[in-house]
């Protein structure tokens, strides 16, 4: 009976979490995370953590610009700004995490401040930042694993799950966005579209023209088959998205019944194995910092915390990352067009969306989905963005009208004509 309250407890304690992330529409804020490899610029190489003048080398110096570090016992693993957090992936890229804003443009000036930051230190040691989706050169048995005890035991446990968790932990880099929102049915819609629109995402901000090493030329999204062959269970939430009752409770009961990895006790990380949190805490309430933790340790492309994360877009250069931010903006937060697409999702069903899903991976920009062609379904949407947004705001989407004219996804626009022609990385060089 004890554990059986004890479950219910830890399952309202999480419902209250999410309750205590809801805001007033007028406090509605827009968080950016941007990863970014750091390679030498004579070889496009991975730079490395350890080596000389690598990554950490590279975080003391900002040290020295009023950044402050973090360290985990002698090893300096991120920094904190005033604007921004630096923190370090589990291959050494480097992330960029800019504090919620009112406006684009707090967006644009903290990530401008950072460049003015790094560029001069990586340029005195012939190297640059590249934000793109996956390594352009190295390949991941030749990165080693950055020294943090989470990622050492995220790499032992994804030993045991899908074939590319590997290169999910130390290839790809992410472009992800933040978002509030105001109650449950707020939550519910923003979730359900954006999840809803995923597939469309991976399509049309693919930024991944390299796996391995070699040319990544066919029309899929290499980073939607790295997270559909991660760990499906905890990448995936398509069941629970599509059911009539998804709402806070179900998420919960997700975060419940998933193995953590690991969790913390005392200051401490523990090796969880294939444990599930309900097992694991079965006899302890869960406080704050714990839950916190439970739901980092998922990875669904539109993830739930006291904001909603959406994270299906490869990482993107500058202003197209801008452009991406502003994109979801002028759909999820104007209430007639998050009405609108919630309108349409729930028009779908489950089979329909992986439908959907597939013929999007597997062809080009022209396979009808819904009844219209992928390229006119984006350019209604962008056109749907474009009216949900103020005046200043709009000059923002300009770089995606240029994907529409030229009708590419990101990717094609790094070749120089078609996907079997010279890969030319310039445009994504910071």
């Amino acid at each position: 009976m004890l554990t059986k309250n004890l479950i219910e407890c830890n399952r309202d304690y999480i419902i209250k979490y999410f309750h205590s992330g809801e805001k007033e529409r007028k406090d509605f804020r827009l968080g950016m995370e941007l990863e970014h490899f750091v390679l030498h610029k004579d070889t496009y190489r991975a730079v490395s953590y350890y080596e000389k003048e690598g990554i950490e080398d590279i975080l003391k110096e900002l040290i020295s610009l009023s950044w402050k570090g973090i360290y985990e016992g002698e090893n300096l693993i991120g920094l904190k700004g005033k604007n921004a957090n630096i923190t370090l992936e589990p291959g050494g890229q480097l992330e960029l995490s800019v504090f919620p804003e009112l406006t684009v443009t707090g967006i644009e000036l903290t990530y401008q401040d950072f460049l003015n930051d790094i560029k001069p230190i990586l340029k005195d040691r012939n190297m640059c930042l590249l934000a793109m989706g996956y390594q352009p050169v190295s390949q991941i048995k030749d990165i080693p694993l950055l020294p943090k005890e989470r990622y050492r035991y995220m790499y032992q446990y994804f030993k045991q799950t899908g074939k590319y968790a590997h290169n999910m932990m130390k290839g790809t880099a992410s472009l992800q966005l933040n978002l509030d929102y105001r109650n449950e049915k707020d939550f519910i819609k923003k979730m359900s579209v954006a999840y809803y629109l995923s597939p469309l995402v991976y399509k049309i901000f693919d930024n991944s023209p390299v796996f391995e090493g070699s040319i990544y030329n066919r029309k899929g999204s290499i980073r939607s088959l790295i997270w559909d062959n991660c760990d499906f269970k905890r990448c995936n939430l398509d069941r629970l998205i599509f059911a009539d009752d998804f709402a806070y409770d179900s998420y919960a009961d997700f975060i419940l019944n998933m193995p953590p990895i690991i969790i913390k006790r005392n200051d401490c990380l523990l090796y969880t194995a294939n444990k599930i949190t309900n097992e694991i805490y079965s006899d302890d309430q869960l406080h704050t910092d714990e839950v916190e933790h439970l739901l980092s340790m998922v990875f669904p492309d539109v993830r739930a915390k006291k904001y909603i994360e959406l994270r299906a877009a490869d990482a993107l250069p500058y202003p197209y990352n801008l452009a991406y931010i502003v994109f979801w903006k002028g759909l999820l937060y104007n209430k007639r067009n998050l009405e609108l697409l919630y309108k349409e999702f729930k028009a779908i069903n489950y089979d329909d969306f992986l439908d959907i899903k597939e013929k999007i991976r597997n062809h080009g920009l022209n396979v009808e989905i819904y009844g219209e062609t992928l390229l006119n379904k984006f350019s209604g949407l962008l056109e749907l963005a474009v009216n949900g947004l103020g005046i200043e705001e709009r000059e923002y989407l300009f770089p995606l009208y240029r994907l529409l004219e030229r009708k590419v996804t990101i990717k094609e626009l790094l070749f120089k004509d078609g996907l079997d022609s010279k890969l030319d990385l310039s445009n994504c060089i910071l």
